[in-house]
């Protein structure tokens, strides 16, 4: 009977077939061969779940994202992120729109920086507001944002004037001045170009963008947000509220969120600014220690490595 012949031949072969299977599998130890069967189950469940072309070719974000989102990276199975308390400022709030009084507010920030002790420079978080149109795009500058005492906030609109007080010009490029803000330099030349009697290179000259600073002192890489910067550096957050971001600046007189909105971008820039203050400080002086103990050699071996020396024991590394 041809047909059974048939059958008995395959049969026999596919006998013969799972023989030859089995005894390569009694040459292999019974751990490799679970391991084999459970990896392969594992693997042929992830790609039922998560078919080829919907998975994300990366695994990991890159040191730029990590940098802008403050921390290190998270495991490639589940995110999460730390919940950071929004700053709150509990200081004064002195609002001026009209020339002299900006003017006398101005000349008073001056005496304040000259009294200052020593002839080093003295910070001061700056930054800018104006209204945006999605038609004609971003209007004239109509607010300075000052804070060179974490107690005390100053808010000038500029609406009224057709150019700027004498003294704010001289403040603003004083040379014990070292103003300070998240990507400051864009700010400055703004003012210049609606306000020519500033120099914005003058400005620039002493001024300090903070999220430079923070990638030199932290050796973090990428650009930064004041909100990231914040989340970073002092772990809090920012509520930008986007109804109050986008609002008419130029109106006088601002409202309380508008206010209030604009002296936490100072303050919290003032904070941040402390704080890599403290760390810059605390990293030079464990340098120091570190190389007088070990010697120059010693200190680019553990640079190399990664060591950043803002451990408050980082001068104890051992190599």
């Amino acid at each position: 009977m041809p047909p059974r012949k048939r059958n008995l031949q395959t049969a026999m072969k596919t006998k013969d077939d799972d023989k030859k299977v089995m005894k390569k599998f009694k040459t292999i130890p019974a751990n490799s061969i679970i391991h084999f069967f459970c990896t392969k189950t594992k693997q042929d469940k992830e790609n039922e779940e998560n078919p080829p072309k919907r998975r994300s070719t990366r695994s990991t974000r890159n040191t730029q994202s990590m940098a802008e989102e403050g921390g290190a990276a998270p495991s490639p199975i589940k995110e999460e992120k730390k919940k950071l308390a929004f700053v709150k400022y509990r200081g004064a709030i002195k609002y001026y729109t009209d020339g002299n009084e900006i003017a006398e507010a101005s000349d008073s920030l001056i005496q304040f920086v000259e009294k200052q002790p020593g002839d080093g420079l003295v910070p001061i978080a700056f930054d800018m507001e104006w209204p945006f149109s999605f038609k004609t795009g971003p209007g004239k500058s109509a607010v300075i944002q000052i804070c060179a005492d974490e107690k005390c906030c100053y808010i000038f609109q500029l609406t009224n004037l057709k150019k700027l007080p004498a003294a704010l010009v001289a403040l603003l490029k004083h040379k014990r001045v070292r103003l300070h803000g998240v990507n400051v330099k864009n700010d400055f030349r703004k003012l210049g170009r609606d306000f020519p009697e500033i120099n914005s290179d003058d400005l620039i000259v002493n001024g300090l963008d903070l999220g430079v600073w923070c990638n030199e002192v932290c050796e973090t890489g990428g650009r930064w947000s004041l909100d990231r910067l914040a989340n970073y550096v002092v772990e809090k957050a920012i509520d930008k509220n986007k109804k109050v971001r986008m609002s008419k600046w130029h109106v006088i007189p601002l409202d309380e969120d508008q206010l209030m909105y604009a002296a936490i971008d100072v303050y919290i820039g003032q904070l941040i600014y402390r704080e890599l203050e403290r760390r810059a400080k605390l990293k030079e002086e464990n340098e120091a220690k570190f190389i007088e103990k070990n010697g120059e050699a010693a200190f680019k071996a553990v640079k190399a490595l990664g060591e950043n020396f803002l451990n408050e024991k980082a001068e104890e590394v051992a190599i």
